[in-house]
């Protein structure tokens, strides 16, 4: 082979590289951020990273070309595979075709890899005709999926981690909101129509931020976690890929009295301090913290083992479960069946009620509610993990069963558990006899955490699957 043509290729291979382009490394850096092969070098284990798409062409001229728009690895984090995606938005503003990533997302599938995105951009680039959001790009490698269907097919088979940290628009908001944990940071905005099209459509000129800004969709529940900086995204990452698939660890118990933490009859109390008193030391990782804040959702370990919590928290709206907190439930039981994570319910809730922030609008135009509160029952009988409830105080009304499925059927928890201060069903005079067999046992708080852990490893690690339970609902 003629040298010079190696040569060639290794220069053109090094114009790809940062140290390349130093002043638009510095014009990043000045916005506080990371280049995209900084992103990439650290989430990746060092030595674990294999490009896909470095050179992607070659002119009629005999030059070599590089993607433009991002760029795209199979790596380890923290020893497992992993594919893992940078937009570029200093190249082509982040926009890049379809068939590179259509290849790595048809090589998670068959691996069962998960796969982490930044995905800041405004959209696809179409570098031939037919390239696109919706086409396999036909001028580069052709894999089994298109752009936007790789996603869905991930969807409850592997992970998917999207990371916004700037403007997302178009497609590439789409790919953010296909994944099953979206963690954004400040001032980065997230929509499918960026301000240029709103602008010609409406004649309002905003700024990305203020048309969707991820402080708003951190609220609504439109994305998991909201983060300081990039290096803080990577490492929320790089911690919710811990639970998946993991060997159990040793995990330490909290020196905590858990008896003292035990709420008394109508009195407020964190359920944070309850839930990280039966989780191993620094385990607990919640998800979609001001979404529903009436609702708790964090993955955990117990044991070593990792788990899923669902916990009423009293110190927002009595710990009552509205809508928004249903569809919490439903997601997350959701997502803890696809990824085989036991579950543990924590239960203190009135039950259910109708959102009445309506700014003066008659609550009973509000649609849907039987749907919304319907939806954590059907996650519940799709469950095939086990679940372990333990009320806390309260679970009046529906409230229980929609913490931990109904008791006629398949979603039965495999231990039911109660605390001495039980409240059961309504409190009237009607009631004379208060009836404990409702539950397996009555403990002490404090036998709690080994009572679970104890049970939790009674079962076995589940058999390996050709083919996914159900998708991840994408709310």
């Amino acid at each position: 082979m003629d040298p010079e043509d190696i040569k060639a290729l290794q220069t053109a291979r090094d114009r790809l590289k940062d140290a390349a382009r130093p002043d638009i490394v510095t014009r990043v850096h000045g916005t506080e951020k990371l280049t995209a092969r900084e992103r990439i070098e650290l989430l990746l284990d060092p030595g674990s990273a294999v490009e896909y798409g470095g050179i992607a062409a070659r002119t009629r001229d005999g030059d070599w070309v590089g993607e433009a728009g991002g760029v795209d690895f199979v790596g380890k984090v923290d020893g497992r595979p992993v594919i893992a995606s940078s937009t570029d938005y200093t190249d082509h503003g982040g926009g890049y075709g379809a068939g590179r990533l259509g290849r790595l997302f048809a090589l998670a599938v068959e691996q069962r890899w998960p796969v982490v995105m930044f995905v800041d951009g405004g959209g696809s680039r179409a570098r031939h005709p037919r390239a696109g959001m919706g086409h396999i790009e036909t001028s580069g490698p052709v894999g089994r999926f298109s752009f936007l269907d790789g996603v869905p097919e991930l969807s409850g088979w592997a992970p998917v981690v999207a990371i916004v940290s700037g403007p997302s628009f178009a497609g590439h908001a789409s790919l953010a909101g296909f994944s099953d944990f979206l963690v954004s940071t400040p001032g980065s905005s997230i929509g499918m129509g960026g301000p240029p099209m709103v602008e010609a459509a409406l004649g309002q000129r905003l700024r990305p931020n203020e048309l969707a800004g991820s402080e708003m969709h951190e609220r609504g529940g439109g994305i998991d976690l909201l983060v300081a900086d990039e290096p803080a995204a990577i490492a929320a990452a790089k911690r919710y890929l811990s639970y998946y698939d993991n060997d159990e660890l040793d995990g330490a118990a909290p020196d905590v009295d858990l008896d003292a933490l035990a709420p008394d009859a109508g009195k407020p109390y964190d359920m944070r301090e309850i839930v990280g008193a039966i989780s191993d030391v620094d385990s607990v990782f919640e998800l979609r913290p001001r979404f529903a804040p009436a609702l708790l959702t964090c993955l955990a370990r117990i044991g070593g083992r990792s788990v899923g919590v669902l916990a009423n928290q009293p110190l927002t709206d009595d710990g009552a479960i509205d809508h928004d907190a249903a569809s919490k439930i439903a997601r997350f039981v959701e997502l803890c069946n696809t990824y085989e994570y036991p579950m543990l319910a924590l239960i203190d809730t009135p039950g259910c009620v109708a959102n009445w922030d309506l700014k003066g609008q008659d609550p009973s135009v509000e649609p849907g509610m039987t749907r919304w509160h319907a939806r954590p029952l059907i996650a519940h009988q799709q469950r095939t993990v086990p679940l372990v409830s333990v009320q806390v105080r309260r679970g009046r009304g529906l409230g229980a069963a929609l913490m931990n499925g109904v008791s006629s059927t398949r979603g039965v928890p495999a231990l039911r558990l109660a605390w001495p201060g039980v409240e059961i069903g309504r409190r009237d005079g009607y009631s004379a006899v208060v009836d404990h067999n409702a539950f397996d046992d009555v403990i002490a708080p404090r036998e709690t955490r080994e009572r679970v852990s104890r049970l939790l490893g009674m079962f076995g690690r589940p058999a390996p699957r050709e083919r996914k339970k159900h998708p991840i609902d994408t709310w």
